[in-house]
């Protein structure tokens, strides 16, 4: 019975009680679908540049991350990496040389980072080998190959087969000089990456940087599903035990993109509670009218002798329809808006002509929402249970009503 007055109760004033409906609605689908767009550009940042660098999980040497150095290498055997490719949510692993020189050719010189890597492991995991501009990416038995950036490809004069050296020190500390030939030029809308990084073949680099066989700077796992890291890196720190290698989360190795993350979802955070408080201040508005136009009725009822539970209980049912209807059409349209940017996404190319870096990592200027079922329910339920909360002003002010000054 209660139930039924209660609905009956909400639709004695459809206009209010529809755009208070509409309004729940659609500040519900800007919430899901905004939180939906961030999480979707934080997915693929973090895939886009953990699968560039040393993966969602790094094994280094303990002291590398104090003093990035060539010379504070770990030897990574087979029987390590087999076992942690074993593990079901890990997809690969890649074996990383990294060191710092100086690139030349007959028109210059720059200070570069040059990355040894395993070209067949890259072509499957690393965003870097889908931007070939020119010439093709490295292959296993390249030699003195190497890919450049097209920014230092400008600066040095260089095009595909052209001869370029580089020099550095190697593990021993030894002044080298190594000639070789740019195989392809690589261009990710990054000048830090396009200007000063290079590629090449890991035995090409290990003898660059004298460093001895399964010798390298680190060995990057990554995963099938990010959300595992966490699982995994215990795994692997269980299966490295013994061993003076450090197991460290993506988070530690790139703290500038960790950083980002944290600060623009504080941004973020803050940007939903208005909008959420905007609704609920709606509702609130809407519950609150409804009682004070009807505090003679209850006066009556009270008067009959309906009990003040009952009441309470009518009027939380009425927050409660209230609730359920807006939150059902916000789900239902956020959720569509989200689903339609997570399959076919947004182009952003005609705002962004130039693209835009984070932390000088490029970012895709079509970006993918992306909609999980704690996203959808956790917004929504918070919205509903929320607007229950909200009621119980309004049904204390209406069980504490002057029954004799109601009626005169």
């Amino acid at each position: 019975m209660i139930a039924r007055l209660a609905w009956r109760s909400i639709w004695r004033n459809r206009r209010r009680t529809l755009i208070t409906v509409l309004s729940i609605g659609f500040g519900l689908t800007c919430a899901i679908f905004f939180i939906a767009i961030g999480e979707g550009v934080y997915t693929q940042l973090i895939d886009q540049v953990v699968r560039m660098q040393a993966g969602h999980i790094t094994l280094e040497n303990p002291k590398y991350r104090d003093a990035p150095a060539v010379d504070l290498w770990i030897k990574a055997p087979e029987s390590l990496r087999s076992q942690i490719e074993s593990l079901p949510q890990v997809e690969r692993t890649k074996l990383i040389i990294m060191g710092q020189g100086i690139a030349r050719s007959g028109s210059g010189n720059v200070s570069a980072t040059l990355m040894g890597i395993e070209p067949s492991v890259e072509l499957e995991t690393s965003p870097l080998a889908r931007h070939m501009v020119d010439g093709r990416y490295l292959n296993d038995d390249d030699g003195p190959w190497v890919v450049i950036g097209s920014e230092l490809a400008h600066r040095l004069k260089l095009g595909v087969g052209k001869k370029m050296v580089i020099t550095t020190n190697d593990a021993a500390g030894n002044l080298v000089d190594e000639l070789c030939r740019v195989r392809g030029i690589f261009e990710t809308g990054s000048v830090e990456i396009d200007g000063y990084f290079i590629q090449a073949p890991i035995e090409f680099a290990r003898r660059l940087f004298g460093l001895p066989d399964q010798g390298v700077s680190q060995l990057g796992v990554v995963l099938r599903v990010p959300e595992a890291q966490e699982s995994v890196l215990n795994e692997i720190q269980l299966l490295a035990a013994g061993e003076d290698i450090a197991v460290l989360p993506w988070q530690t190795v790139i703290p500038e993109i960790a950083s980002y993350i944290k600060l623009d979802k504080g941004s973020n955070l803050i940007f939903q509670a208005i909008l959420v408080f905007l609704i609920l201040f709606t509702i609130f508005n809407t519950i609150l009218m409804s009682v004070l136009e009807r505090e003679r009725e209850f006066a009556v009822l009270l008067a009959l002798g309906t009990k003040p539970d009952q009441l309470r209980l009518q009027i939380l049912m009425e927050s409660f329809y209230l609730g359920l209807i807006g939150c059902a059409l916000g789900l239902l349209l956020g959720g569509l808006a989200a689903w339609i940017v997570q399959v076919w996404g947004i182009d952003l190319r005609s705002f962004l002509e130039e693209g835009f870096t984070i932390s000088g990592f490029a970012v895709s200027t079509k970006m993918y929402a992306r909609l999980t079922p704690g996203l959808l329910f956790g917004t929504t339920g918070l919205v509903l249970v929320a607007t229950m909360i909200l009621s119980f002003i309004p049904m204390r002010r209406a069980t504490r009503l002057s029954i004799v000054d109601q009626l005169r």
